[in-house]
């Protein structure tokens, strides 16, 4: 697949063909119908103080985005093939001690898809499923793509 990778530990990016994401059993695969550009990909981008001491490239960035359901793991009971989705950015652990008082937002091993593993600049993206919601298939996929910095203002 088409995707955009940090290549280098430097200012930049560039197309590149990578492998298409494998899935694992609670996991799903979404074909990317669009994305956004949030501040912190111009921070890797740019590769500013903050992206230096934080991305390990090379890898996918982005993590802002909306699609299509393609593939489910075994496990995976809340999305189906075909469903219009966007996702949670936020992966956490669920074994440290915050996620165990389920203060899931302090997690202390969070991983932010784009930043700490494969992002979404590219034509699939693999995610936990419960990081997944549903969108009406009537609302535009660049709609869906803003949910997740819609939903941090909201939350601020």
């Amino acid at each position: 697949m088409k995707a955009i990778v940090k290549h280098h530990a430097g200012y930049g990016a560039r197309l590149e063909t990578v492998d298409i994401p494998e899935i694992n059993e609670s996991e799903v695969l979404i074909k990317v119908k669009a994305t956004s550009i949030c501040g912190t990909d111009v921070h890797i981008y740019t590769w500013d103080e903050w992206s230096q001491s934080r991305v390990k490239t090379p890898y996918v960035f982005g993590h802002e985005f909306s699609g299509v359901v393609e593939k489910v793991g075994s496990a995976v009971t809340n999305v189906s093939v075909g469903d219009h989705v966007s996702a949670e950015t936020h992966i956490v652990c669920h074994s440290c001690p915050q996620c165990l008082k389920g203060q899931f937002h302090i997690c202390k091993n969070t991983k932010i898809i784009g930043v700490d593993t494969h992002g979404c600049f590219a034509e699939y993206v693999a995610m936990p499923s419960e990081n997944i919601w549903k969108n009406d298939p009537k609302m535009p996929f660049e709609h869906g793509s803003i949910q997740e910095p819609m939903g941090n203002a909201v939350h601020t």
